[in-house]
């Protein structure tokens, strides 16, 4: 998947594909239902898929002091997108110019101009343009303008549950993993770079690779059960997420305990899937008690895991 910001200036093979065009945080199943109808019209033309995303997210360029509620961040969602099988990535600067467009020009601008958009899927709630004034019902006369074919994909339902990020994010911040992980279609998947810590985690025993969480969605803080991608292999381990009250620390941070592994990490970028939820976070008296629930909530977590492969 090749990626490209707001035109095809480098990127010519881009235009004239078939683009599905959102947010996209998280990729969930409902996304994955309007990138396979991008990717099934694209091969059924012979030409190029790809999917249009804003970053910043504008309800984050509007309201920047909401830190909690990114599901992805740019990289995170770049990495769950490539595995699609798309052939493009455009990231869209969502900027003050960009908010000021109206539904006409963005698409007249950006679809049409910039990028050469041929086919353009949405989902059927879509907004877009200033004060999100644009609609799938305004999109179908600009498209039809333009001469873009377009196509509306409806609600996407999993059994009881509505596929949205909204969803995801509730179920997130009460610890509900599985849940949210049934509307995602996997696990809930961090991808960091690993940052030089205090190594505390190293000198009582159990060594963790810390990423920060700056910016991220704010979940139930608490331990959880992961699987670590380390440079295409994969591990089992336990996750702490919060704000680790035991050593007073204050910004969210995620740190991970890998199974059988001790290799240096430090500025190495590493994918951690949570597969449930274990614990709430506490504080704890000292390391002593800390170590011992470490011990609890390893065993915990390859049990989970198990389960999960099952």
């Amino acid at each position: 998947m090749r990626i490209f910001r707001n035109n095809t200036k480098d990127f010519t093979s881009a235009r004239g594909g078939v683009f599905a065009l959102g947010n996209f945080d998280g990729v969930h199943l409902g996304h994955k239902e309007i990138i396979l109808k991008a990717i099934s019209i694209a091969n059924e033309k012979k030409i190029s898929s790809g999917v249009l995303i804003f970053e910043p997210h504008p309800r984050k360029f509007f309201r920047p002091e909401n830190e909690d509620f990114i599901i992805s961040d740019i990289k995170t969602r770049s990495y769950l997108l490539e595995r699609q099988g798309l052939d493009f990535l455009g990231i869209l600067d969502f900027d003050l110019h960009m908010s000021n467009l109206s539904p006409y020009d963005f698409v007249d601008k950006i679809i049409h101009r910039a990028i050469g958009v041929s086919h353009l899927i949405v989902g059927y709630n879509f907004k877009f343009g200033k004060n999100r004034s644009g609609d799938v019902s305004v999109l179908t006369e600009i498209c039809k303008n333009l001469e873009i074919q377009l196509s509306v994909i409806d609600q996407v339902t999993n059994g009881d549950s509505v596929l949205s990020s909204s969803n995801i994010r509730s179920f997130l911040k009460t610890g509900e993993v599985l849940k949210a992980n049934k509307i995602l279609g996997d696990d809930w998947t961090v991808k960091g770079m690993v940052l030089k810590g205090d190594q505390r985690g190293r000198t009582i025993g159990f060594p963790t690779a810390n990423i920060s969480m700056e910016g991220w969605i704010k979940p139930l803080f608490g331990v959880y059960a992961v699987t670590v991608d380390v440079m295409g292999v994969s591990y089992s381990g336990v996750a702490n997420l919060g704000v680790r009250p035991t050593f007073e620390g204050i910004q969210p941070l995620l740190e991970v305990h890998i199974f059988d592994f001790s290799d240096d990490l430090y500025e190495v970028e590493i994918i951690v899937s949570f597969v449930d939820f274990i614990r709430k976070e506490k504080k704890f008296e000292g390391v002593d008690s800390l170590k011992k629930q470490i011990k609890i909530d390893s065993t915990k977590a390859i049990e989970l895991i198990n389960r999960n492969k099952n």
